[in-house]
C-alpha cells in the first residue's frame, strides 16, 4: 500500500509541485488577509463577571476601548477645540473631558474639586477617547492613527493604544525575525549536509507548509493571537526538520542500490512510519495546550498541531519532488561537512551507566527546588517593550493622577441615588482604594432627576446600567491588589440591590491568574499521558515510555529552573506552554536513540555495546535536530523586545540544548540500568545475554 502510494507521488511529482504552488498562492492570500488578535485578555472565558462587566461598560458607556491623552500647556478653549476635532474622527464614539460635567466657560475656581482632580494633574489636562468598536477592530486602529495626526503640533502623552503600537512593532519585526531564523537554520543545515541545494529544498518544503498553515487560519475564520503567529513560524521549522532529514538520509542510502526514482519510492515508503510516529507525539504535545482555560491555548495548540500535520504531508509529497528535480544540482554542488565523534561519550556512559543514572535521578532534586522558586507574573504590561511611547505615557499619567491601577464597577440600575452614595462611601473606606468616582460624586442624590443636566446624567446612566470608577494604590506586582479586588466585589454585593460586575484591566489580569491556576499541571499531565500512550504502542512496552518521558521532564524542569536561578520573572504564557512544547518537540530525540539501542541490542545481545553504538550513530541526527530548533528560535529570543515572545522562544531554544544533553547522557544510562525492567514489562524487547560484565 505504502509503496503504491509512494510510486504515485514520485512519478507524479510535476503534478505535486503544481498543486503545492497553487496551495501556496492561496495560502499567501490568506496570510496577507488574516486577522491577528493582540488582545490576550479577550481570550478569557466570556462567562466571567469581569468579562460581562466589560461588555456592559463597553456597549453602554464606551469605556472598554479607550485611550487617554494628556495635553500639556494649552488653554481650556484650545483643548475644547481639539476635543471637537477628535470627536469628528470616524470611529470615535465619545470624548470625555471636563465639559461632560461643567461648561468650559466656567472659571476653574468655581468647578467641583472632584472634577478638577479627575481631569487636571501633572501640568496637563486629560482627554478620554472612547470608540465604537473593540481594540482589535481595524476601524478603531485607523481612528487612533487619525487621532495621532490631529495631535501633531501639541505636546501630549497618549496611552491605551498599546495594542496598536504592539502590532506596529510586530509588523516591523516579523519579517526581520523570519529572515534571521531562516539564515541560521540554513547555516546549521549547511554544516551538516554535503550540498547547499539540499537545505534549500528543506526550507522550501517546510516554508510552503508554514504558509499553508498560517493561511488556512483565514479561510476557517480563525483570529490568531500574535503569539501564535510568531511562534508557529519558528516552531514549525524547528520541530519538523527531522522529517526532512530522515527522508533524505534514507534516500541517500537507497541511491547506492538503485536508480533515483526507485530509491525515492523506497525512502518515502520506508520512512513514512517513523515520520508519522514522530509527528503524532509532537501533535499530541501541542494539542495538550487546548486544556488551557484561556482561549489562546486552543489557538496555539491547534495551529501548531495543524502545522505539523501539513508539514508531514509536504515532506512525503513535495520534498521528494523537489529533491529529484534538483538532483543534478545536488550532485554537482557539494562541500565537505564537519563530523562529530561521540563514540568516546558512548564508551564512558556504557562503563559508568550506574553512576550516570544515579546522577540523573538526583538532578530532579535541585530542578524541582528551582521550579518551586519560580516567580510567575500575570502582568501583561511587563511584556511590552519598555520604550513604547504608550507604555511610557501610561507610567506618567498613572503617577500624575495617583492611579497605580483602575477598576470599573458596572451596576444594574436598580438602586436609588442614596444606594449609590452609600456604595461609593463604603468603597472609599477600603484599604488600597484611593478614589471612587461616579454620579453621586458630582450630584447630590437628593436632587430630583429633572433638575440634573441631561448631559451629566447621560454620562453615567445608559441601557439600564450605571458605573463607578475606582483607583487603587497597588499595581499588578503587588499581592495586595488581589485582596482589594475581592473586597470591592464583596462590598458591592453587600451594598448594591442588583447585579454588579467589577471589571477593568487590573481585574481582568487578576482573573487571568485565577483562571490559569492549575493549567500548567493539567496541560503537562495531558501531554505526558498522550505521549506515554503513543510511545507505549510504538515500543509495545510499559516501562520504556516512562523512562523516555521522565528524561524529557527532567530537561523541562532544568530549563525552567534556569529562570529561577537567574532571578527573573517568567511570564505566565511561557510557563503554561513550555512543558507541552518541549516534551512534544524533543521526545523524538529520546525515541531515536531508544530505537537504535533496541536495534543494536537485537543484533549483539550486549547492552553495553548496543548503547555505545546507539550513542555514536544517533548523536549526529539528534545534534542536527536540536541545533535546528535552537537556530529557529534563538533569533526571536534575542531580538524581540516583546517579553512574551522573547521569554517563550528563549525557553524553547534553551530547552532544545538541554534536551540534547540529557537525552545523550542521562537516557542511555537509564536504558542500560533499566534493561532487566524493560525485558519484563515489554512485549518483544530484546534480551541482554552477554555474561561476565
Amino acid at each position: 500500500m505504502l509503496l503504491r502510494w509512494a510510486t504515485a507521488i514520485v512519478r507524479g511529482r510535476k503534478v505535486v509541485m503544481a498543486i503545492t504552488a497553487l496551495l501556496v498562492i492561496i495560502g499567501l492570500w490568506g496570510v496577507m488577509n488574516s486577522r491577528i488578535n493582540y488582545d490576550l485578555m479577550s481570550y478569557l472565558p466570556a462567562d466571567l463577571d469581569s468579562m460581562k462587566g466589560l461588555t456592559i461598560v463597553d456597549d453602554e458607556f464606551a469605556l472598554g476601548t479607550m485611550i487617554q491623552i494628556l495635553v500639556y500647556d494649552e488653554t481650556d478653549a484650545t483643548v475644547d477645540a481639539l476635543k471637537g476635532r477628535i470627536e469628528g474622527v470616524e470611529g470615535v464614539k465619545a470624548v470625555h473631558w471636563v465639559t461632560d460635567l461643567a461648561p468650559v466657560s466656567q472659571p476653574a475656581e468655581f468647578r467641583d474639586e472632584v472634577v478638577i482632580d479627575n481631569y487636571y494633574a501633572g501640568g496637563g489636562t486629560l482627554l478620554q477617547v472612547a470608540f465604537d468598536g473593540g481594540s482589535n477592530d481595524p476601524h478603531v486602529k485607523q481612528a487612533i492613527r487619525d487621532i495621532r495626526d490631529e495631535l501633531e503640533g501639541y505636546e501630549t502623552l497618549v496611552t491605551g493604544n498599546q495594542q496598536l503600537e504592539l502590532e506596529e512593532v510586530m509588523n516591523q519585526d516579523t519579517v526581520r525575525f523570519a529572515v534571521v531564523a531562516l539564515v541560521l537554520v540554513t547555516i546549521v543545515l549547511l554544516l551538516t549536509m554535503p550540498s547547499i541545494v539540499v537545505p534549500l529544498t528543506f526550507v522550501a518544503t517546510i516554508g510552503a507548509a508554514v504558509i499553508m498553515n498560517l493561511g488556512m487560519g483565514y479561510y476557517i475564520g480563525q483570529e490568531m493571537s500574535y503569539i501564535t503567529g510568531v511562534i508557529v513560524f519558528a516552531l514549525q521549522f524547528a520541530v519538523t526538520m527531522d522529517y526532512a532529514l530522515f527522508l533524505y538520509h534514507r534516500f541517500d542510502e537507497e541511491r547506492r542500490r538503485s536508480d533515483p526514482e526507485e530509491a525515492m519510492i523506497t525512502a518515502v515508503a520506508a520512512t513514512f512510519k517513523s515520520i508519522f510516529a514522530a509527528a503524532m507525539t509532537t501533535i499530541a504535545g501541542f494539542l495538550a495546550l487546548m486544556a488551557m482555560h484561556l482561549g489562546f491555548g486552543t489557538d496555539m495548540g491547534v495551529t501548531l498541531a495543524r502545522g505539523v500535520g501539513i508539514t508531514l504531508v509536504a515532506v512525503v509529497t513535495l520534498l521528494p519532488a523537489l529533491i529529484l528535480t534538483a538532483l543534478p544540482l545536488i550532485d554537482r554542488i557539494r562541500h565537505k561537512t564537519p563530523s562529530f565523534d561521540f563514540s568516546r561519550l558512548g564508551h564512558f556512559i556504557a562503563k559508568h551507566a550506574g553512576v550516570v543514572a544515579v546522577v540523573g535521578v538526583l538532578l530532579f532534586v535541585p530542578a524541582l527546588w528551582a521550579n518551586s522558586q519560580l516567580d510567575i507574573t500575570y502582568d501583561l504590561n511587563t511584556s511590552l517593550p519598555s520604550d513604547m511611547p504608550s507604555v511610557k505615557a501610561d507610567k506618567v499619567i498613572s503617577e500624575a493622577f495617583g492611579r497605580a491601577s483602575t477598576m470599573i464597577v458596572a451596576l444594574e440600575d436598580t438602586g436609588t441615588g442614596v444606594d449609590l452614595e452609600r456604595l461609593t462611601t463604603a468603597l472609599e473606606e477600603l484599604d488600597g482604594v484611593t478614589r471612587v468616582f461616579g454620579y453621586s460624586s458630582l450630584v447630590d442624590p437628593r436632587i430630583p432627576v429633572e433638575f440634573v443636566p441631561a448631559e451629566a446624567r447621560e454620562s453615567f446612566y445608559s441601557g439600564g446600567h450605571t458605573y463607578l470608577t475606582l483607583d487603587a494604590a497597588y499595581d499588578m506586582a503587588d499581592p495586595r491588589l488581589a485582596e482589594t479586588i475581592e473586597e470591592v466585589r464583596a462590598v458591592t454585593r453587600a451594598e448594591w440591590p442588583g447585579a454588579a460586575y467589577v471589571t477593568g484591566q487590573s481585574v481582568l489580569m487578576n482573573d487571568m491568574e485565577q483562571v490559569s491556576e492549575g493549567d500548567d499541571v493539567r496541560i503537562n499531565l495531558i501531554s505526558i499521558a498522550a505521549i506515554l500512550i503513543i510511545v507505549a504502542i510504538a515500543f509495545k512496552s510499559i516501562a520504556i515510555p516512562v523512562a523516555l518521558v521522565a528524561v524529557i521532564q527532567l530537561a523541562i524542569l532544568i530549563n525552567q529552573g534556569f529562570e529561577a536561578v537567574g532571578g527573573g520573572e517568567l511570564i505566565f504564557v511561557a510557563s503554561l506552554a513550555i512543558g507541552a512544547i518541549q516534551l512534544g518537540a524533543t521526545v523524538d530525540y529520546a525515541i531515536l536513540i531508544t530505537t537504535r539501542y533496541e536495534e543494536e541490542l537485537k543484533r549483539t545481545r550486549d547492552r553495553l555495546e548496543a548503547i555505545t553504538v546507539a550513542i555514536s550513530e544517533s548523536s549526529q541526527s539528534i545534534l542536527v535536530s536540536a541545533s535546528t530548533m535552537f537556530a529557529a528560535t534563538i533569533a526571536l529570543a534575542v531580538m524581540s523586545s516583546v517579553g512574551i515572545i522573547s521569554s517563550l522562544t528563549m525557553l524553547i531554544a534553551r530547552g532544545a540544548v538541554i534536551s540534547f544533553f540529557v537525552v545523550l547522557v542521562i537516557l542511555p544510562a537509564i536504558l542500560v540500568v533499566g534493561q532487566p525492567v524493560y525485558e519484563r514489562l515489554s512485549f518483544g524487547w530484546p534480551r541482554h545475554t552477554v555474561k561476565g560484565e
